[in-house]
């Protein structure tokens, strides 16, 4: 996986781990084939830089008709807190006996509608599980990739990373 490829992962990932009813959106454009944030401040790319006049007049015009089968732009759909539990469940389930099973399967069970995953701010902070993190990075953004391709294939968009 290229850097770029990765940096896009991350990005989408933070995209579909939002809370659900969080008031920012996440968007793919296919015109231009890149994705952008919606806040109630303005539109913004992927690296949090503004998008103003006439990038953002063309891209809010367009989001007007977004619920069209012709639109070219798509709301980049959330994970519920049961996806999100069961994304952490499945990961967990790969490393059986490790330190600290059972407080991490408990905390994944317990995930709220917040920013990302319980297990991002666990393995982070604590120094023994630290070397897990790594290999939890790489299951999230394959998994994230898997239910965007998932996604993409339902609604006959070709979605590129790069």
């Amino acid at each position: 996986m290229t850097d770029l490829e990765r940096f896009n992962l991350f990005w989408l990932c933070h995209a579909m781990t939002a809370p659900v009813k969080s008031e920012e959106q996440y968007y793919y454009d296919a015109r231009t084939k890149r994705f952008f944030a919606s806040r109630p401040s303005g539109l913004f790319d992927m690296v949090d830089l503004t998008l103003g006049p006439p990038v953002s007049t063309d891209l809010l015009d367009r989001m007007a008709d977004i619920d069209s089968e012709a639109s070219e732009i798509v709301e980049i759909p959330r994970l519920n807190v049961q996806d999100k539990v069961a994304v952490q469940l499945l990961f967990l389930s790969n490393f059986p006996g490790v330190i600290h099973e059972e407080a991490l399967r408990l905390a994944a069970e317990k995930q709220r509608d917040t920013d990302g995953f319980v297990l991002d701010r666990l393995l982070d902070k604590d120094e023994v599980l630290a070397p897990m993190l790594p290999y939890w990075d790489d299951f999230k953004l394959k998994t994230i990739q898997f239910y965007l391709e998932k996604f993409t294939g339902l609604i006959g968009i070709a979605l590129r990373l790069l």
